[in-house]
């Protein structure tokens, strides 16, 4: 793993040594890149035959937090509006999907009205959430009206009200109480968002060990890498082709090696210490194709222990059937229970091969084993919106796409759109003297 590391520092070097703007022509990060992505499968999604769908309730919010994408202008949306939306948005998608997002969504006043309208059409809610205003009976409320999913962004960059100081690895005491009592409310499946710093790559391995251990009740965390727009002396940024100031868009940080974590450097944290962490998928980037957006690892186990993870191929069957049958390819399945019929593709799939191996041996060992349920839980990994080689990189096929005034847009650009009418362009300029 030394030479995996190093491997990812040289990569780093390169970007913030001019690479932001323009890397070396001789450079090539294939030769660098440890993950070899012909053994993994590429989700075959299109912006109009996609997993998921976006759509914004509110901008308003409870917390402030470092990086977001959005800014205090409109409030609370019309319910209407948002209908219009997720109904313009599932007609161009063909979602399975659809995340309800903000600000903060728990604080939008017809938020029951949104996830039932969503459900009556038969696409799965998800709701992204700071889970301030969550409680076991609002829990209770969401459930009745069909939520499938929510998701809680709980980071140290936060300054959550009586949490202030703590490290990572302290606000899974957090964690653990919202996956407690949504494992009691039942029926509503619970995922976490992370926000990577630098100063908190080095906690990833413990938070996946907690997540592990709660595979049962957690059903999906997601690593995000912090992003957002470099600032240079080569660098200008325009819209319509007049000049603008992204200082005012965005929390720009002082240390520009703030934005060069990469999937693959948090890849290599939580391999050192899980050598079973491999990863099935990925989405690759818009411009830099090589780059890894999305790389997903999807563990299998009980209540009892973690088994393994699944293979490429099993990922494939699952997208491939459920589009078959259903039409559309699938965020998520309904029930986090994968159940023991999952084993009969290691006939095909060599790391699931491993993961039965494990799950027999531990059957004989202690046979109780043979009667715990089997659970999946995905594990993302996520290099967000950036400017490489001037071009901004966005997600190839990008699940997070929203309707705004009735254009499909990305929904990590909206407030680009919001401000200033259309997307934020880079442009390089000459640097005098």
């Amino acid at each position: 793993m030394k030479n995996a590391k190093s491997l990812a520092n040289q990569i780093n070097s390169q970007r913030l040594s001019g690479s932001i703007w323009n890397l070396d022509s001789s450079f090539d990060k294939r030769d660098l890149c440890v993950i070899d992505r012909r053994k993994l499968y590429r989700f075959p999604w299109s912006k109009s035959d996609n997993a998921g769908g976006w759509v914004e309730v509110t901008d308003e919010c409870t917390l402030s937090c470092p990086g977001c994408y959005r800014h205090k202008i409109e409030g609370h949306r019309p319910l209407e509006a948002v209908k219009q939306d997720i109904l313009e948005c599932q007609k161009v998608t063909n979602c399975d999907g659809m995340a309800i997002a903000g600000g903060e969504p728990l604080i939008y006043p017809h938020i029951i009205e949104v996830v039932e309208f969503m459900s009556k059409l038969k696409i799965k809610p998800i709701i992204l959430s700071n889970g301030e205003k969550l409680t076991p009976a609002l829990a209770k409320e969401l459930k009745k009206a069909g939520l499938a999913k929510i998701h809680l962004h709980i980071d140290s960059a936060q300054n959550r009200p009586g949490w202030e100081g703590k490290t990572e690895v302290e606000l899974n005491e957090l964690r653990q109480y919202y996956a407690d009592f949504l494992w009691k409310t039942g029926g509503i499946q619970c995922g976490y968002h992370v926000t990577v710093f630098r100063n908190t790559l080095s906690y990833l391995p413990e938070i996946t060990e907690w997540c592990k251990k709660n595979i049962h009740k957690v059903q999906h965390i997601s690593f995000i890498a912090f992003r957002t727009l470099p600032i240079a002396d080569s660098i200008e940024y325009c819209v319509a082709g007049r000049k603008i100031d992204v200082q005012g868009v965005s929390y720009v940080p002082r240390d520009q090696n703030e934005i060069s974590i990469t999937t693959e450097e948090m890849f290599e944290r939580i391999k050192d210490r899980h050598i079973d962490f491999e990863p099935a998928a990925y989405l690759n980037g818009s411009t830099s194709v090589e780059t890894f957006k999305y790389l997903i690892t999807v563990y299998v186990g009980s209540q009892k222990m973690v088994y393994g993870v699944l293979g490429a191929k099993t990922v494939e069957l699952v997208q491939v059937f459920y589009h078959f049958f259903k039409g559309r390819y699938p965020s998520f399945l309904r029930s986090p229970v994968a159940g023991k019929k999952l084993f009969f593709s290691a006939l095909f799939d060599k790391q699931l091969g491993r993961t039965l191996k494990n799950y027999i041996r531990s059957c004989l060992r202690n046979p109780v084993h043979l009667f715990s349920k089997i659970y999946s839980q995905s594990i993302h990994l996520h290099q967000p919106n950036e400017l490489l080689r001037g071009q901004i990189n966005l997600c190839d096929s990008c699940l997070n796409m929203m309707i705004h005034q009735g254009r499909l847009i990305n929904s990590c650009r909206l407030d680009e759109y919001r401000i200033f009418g259309a997307a934020i362009t880079p442009v390089e300029v000459a640097i005098k003297g």
